[in-house]
């Protein structure tokens, strides 16, 4: 009997969806951070222009821009909830240290409503 033993077909099988779980969960994770970007983008451009006085800071512009806001905000709420997943499952799967996985996805930080 050899210090190593030998991997039986169930515990291959086991670790593949392990990492096919961990692969979805990132991906899943990934298209809602471009989501995101996406938002935060279009958000902070009329932000931008709110704040640079370019445009007539109507109420319909504002209202328009607060749109946006809480579409971006929700996004990012969902992203934070899609990483503590990922972050359940990788403790599930034996992974402890998850400073490499908030490095690979940073969640951005959320946007005030502007306030007329």
């Amino acid at each position: 009997m050899g210090v190593c033993r030998d991997i039986s077909e169930c515990e291959i099988e086991f670790v593949k969806e392990m990492a096919e779980g961990l692969g979805s969960s990132g991906l899943i994770l990934d298209g809602i951070l471009a989501k995101a970007m996406e938002a935060g983008s279009r958000a902070k451009e009329l932000l931008n222009q709110y704040k640079d006085g370019e445009s007539d800071a109507s109420a319909e512009f504002i209202q328009d821009l607060n749109q946006r806001i809480a579409e971006y905000n929700a996004l990012v709420e969902k992203s934070e909830e899609a990483l503590r997943g990922l972050l359940i499952q990788r403790e599930a799967c034996g992974f402890r240290r998850h400073k490499n996985v908030n490095q690979f996805y940073p969640i951005p930080k959320r946007l005030i409503p502007v306030k007329r």
